[in-house]
């Protein structure tokens, strides 16, 4: 990439910014507005969904960066498995459902979640879902979970708490 910034001609002059590169950062910093406002409308629904059983959210990652998924939003987070999303918002999402205590209601989804999907990186992030609520041994009818089976290898919190 060009330098920022181009020298001045005389000595002690004035240095300014190289069109060429201000031209390109404009270019990204549009692409990058842009790709954050269609993340932002792909999760409307979503949110106003969350928001009428009680749960408020900014963005599905602040279920998985700042809070803890309540269980009144698991039912729309499923549901939202179903439809189509953005890749980001679908990662959100099953990021926030990698929970333990979400395993009775989220564990049957997450699994038929990874079964539909061919790109390695989304079964990587599901495999990881899964296993935050089940073991190896559990899945191993899930066609493909062996790919992944050192996500698995992490001693149980049972043994971990000893």
């Amino acid at each position: 990439m060009a330098d920022a910034y181009k020298n001045s001609p005389e000595p002690g002059g004035e240095i300014v910014p190289d069109p060429s590169f201000t031209a390109l950062r404009t270019q990204i910093e549009q692409e990058r507005a842009r790709r954050a406002a269609a993340i932002a409308a792909d999760e409307d629904l979503l949110r106003e969904e969350l928001r009428a059983v009680g749960v408020e959210v900014r963005t599905v990652y602040d279920l998985v960066d700042d809070t803890v998924t309540p269980l009144a939003a698991v039912p729309v987070l499923v549901r939202h498995l179903q439809l189509p999303h953005e890749v980001i918002t679908l990662e959100g999402i099953v990021r926030a459902l990698s929970y333990s205590h979400l395993r009775p209601q989220a564990l049957e989804p997450l699994k038929v979640w990874f079964a539909g999907r061919r790109a390695r990186v989304q079964r990587w992030i599901a495999a990881n879902a899964l296993a935050s609520m089940a073991d190896l041994d559990e899945l191993d009818d899930l066609e493909g979970i062996h790919e992944f089976r050192d996500l698995f290898d992490h001693p149980s919190r049972k043994a971990a708490d000893l």
